[in-house]
């Protein structure tokens, strides 16, 4: 049974780790500034998060899918020309954001309701992307060698670091600004370079070569990824950006305690997927799509496994969870919590749909999906609002995720033959074996 499930365990593990030091430092900052900011500045540095989290999710993805395909998948004459091409689009990507947020920070603080201080946060941010560079460059790579050890060392440390700030703010000044916090957070990212610096030297050094017809395929693959990654950006957050852009900023932070609880609950999804996107882009290469239908049917089967009694514990449970969050001030985001947790159900079809389409060399079928999803779940959430008040964008995400399910299971049925039932069936047999897994784990490191 260990043999059986090696690579997953052993790949595995550091990914799992990162995923939850993230939510965990990332819930402990939370709970702080929940307690240490005022409702409608707490709300604006949530507003920020989101848009932090779109950017460095983007970019990320527009770098690291195409890079991952074009070393696993092209020969290795090739590879030069692929990290060439990865850092220069990483570079001006980068810039082209700085001039965004330096310039016109004060139009995205003008979209939303009191909203008063994004703009000089988004400042500061303009900044941090350019130390995130270097800090993302070195991210891909070691995810394309399945390194998640030196991944999961460079986000402790640059997480960790703005954890202890606000702790020394929080337990020392009982006092925090929002700019003072955008400082610290940019600040943060310099011990995440470093601890990057010191493993990549461990490796031989990169070679890096021109090449047209690389650098035309790179950016041809990535500019799909980069506008799915966004429209998928915008389908998940558009409760969040349509409270606060229809009632106030300072309202949409219900939504921010959501996504946290959610965090949670995606892991399973984020690890799984990590270890499954470079292993289905191996396996295209043979070009058999019956290998890639069952590794995706298995991978949303053994994430299911997890989410489900995280969603029915979520629900009962959720009053307790808003309130360890956000203190008693936020309560009456419960019922709101208890809706969003039913996204995280489909949430694993979907996020292994579009790993399947870049794996597959389609990722503009993915773009299109996500392009048009995009407007359906604004359209959605604010109709929603407009007739139920803060809950409604709730209920109309979740209503346009049942729908993006349907299409994009349709989709992969005729593309690769995938079964939604076949999922299912996969659940009932996983958890036998992950029961079985655990037994073992245990009688090997506990009973005497």
């Amino acid at each position: 049974m260990a043999k059986k499930y090696s690579y997953w365990l052993a790949t595995g593990k550091f990914s799992l780790l990162q995923k939850i030091t993230n939510i965990v430092l990332g819930l402990l900052t939370f709970m702080l500034l929940a307690r240490l900011l005022a409702k409608g500045e707490f709300g604006v540095w949530g507003l920020f998060i989101i848009i932090s989290s779109m950017v460095e999710t983007t970019r990320f993805a527009l770098i690291r899918n195409a890079y991952i395909v074009f070393k696993k998948t092209k020969p290795e004459k090739d590879i030069p020309a692929t990290e060439f091409a990865s850092l220069s689009v990483n570079i001006t990507f980068s810039l082209l954001l700085c001039i965004v947020f330096f310039f016109l920070g004060v139009y995205v603080e003008g979209w939303f309701k009191d909203a008063a201080g994004l703009s000089s946060i988004l400042t500061f941010y303009a900044g941090a992307l350019l130390l995130l560079i270097f800090y993302s460059q070195c991210e891909i790579f070691f995810y394309s060698q399945t390194n998640f050890k030196a991944v999961f060392w460079m986000y402790f440390l640059r997480n960790g670091s703005f954890a202890l700030a606000v702790c020394i703010l929080f337990f020392g000044f009982h006092y925090a600004d929002i700019k003072t916090l955008a400082l610290l957070y940019t600040i943060s990212i310099v011990p995440g370079c470093l601890v990057a610096a010191y493993f990549i030297s461990k490796y031989k050094k990169i070679v890096y070569k021109w090449d047209k017809k690389i650098f035309r395929e790179y950016f041809s693959f990535g500019k799909y990824v980069l506008g799915n990654n966004f429209f998928s950006l915008v389908f998940v957050n558009s409760d969040a950006f349509m409270t606060a852009r229809s009632i106030s900023a300072g309202v949409s932070t219900s939504y921010n305690i959501g996504s946290r609880i959610l965090n949670f609950g995606d892991i399973p999804s984020q690890v799984f997927g990590d270890i499954m996107f470079p292993r289905a882009a191996e396996i295209v290469k043979t070009g058999a799509n019956e290998d890639v239908k069952r590794i995706y049917e298995k991978t949303v089967a053994a994430t299911l496994c997890f989410l489900i009694p995280f969603v029915f514990f979520g629900i009962l449970l959720a009053d307790v969870a808003v309130y360890i969050l956000g203190g008693q001030g936020y309560l009456g985001a419960a019922n709101i919590v208890r809706v969003m947790l039913l996204y995280s159900l489909f949430l694993p079809f979907i996020k292994q749909f579009g790993n399947i389409m870049d794996v597959k060399g389609r990722p503009q079928v993915n773009f299109w999906l996500m392009f048009c999803f995009a407007g359906i779940s604004i359209t959605s959430t604010y109709l929603c609002i407009t007739w139920l008040g803060d809950i409604g964008a709730a209920v109309g995400l979740l209503m346009a995720y049942i729908l993006l399910f349907g299409v994009s299971q349709y989709i992969l049925y005729r593309f690769i033959g995938v079964s939604t039932i076949a999922v299912f069936k996969y659940i009932f047999t996983l958890y036998p074996e992950f029961f079985k897994l655990f037994k073992n784990f245990y009688a090997k490191k506990f009973a005497r």
